[in-house]
């Protein structure tokens, strides 16, 4: 039995590991900001 509980753990170790990875490739891989200026109808009118 002791056995079965130490598989578990081991799964939900890779688990972790595989979350944390791809967290920090997202987080070092993010696409640029880009600014969105709200339109300002005052400044489109003649």
């Amino acid at each position: 039995m002791k056995k079965v509980w130490l598989f578990v753990i081991l799964a939900f170790l890779l688990l972790i590991g595989a979350w944390s990875v791809l967290i920090t490739l997202a987080v070092k891989n993010q696409p640029e900001k880009i600014e969105v200026n709200p339109a300002n109808p005052a400044e489109e009118s003649p």
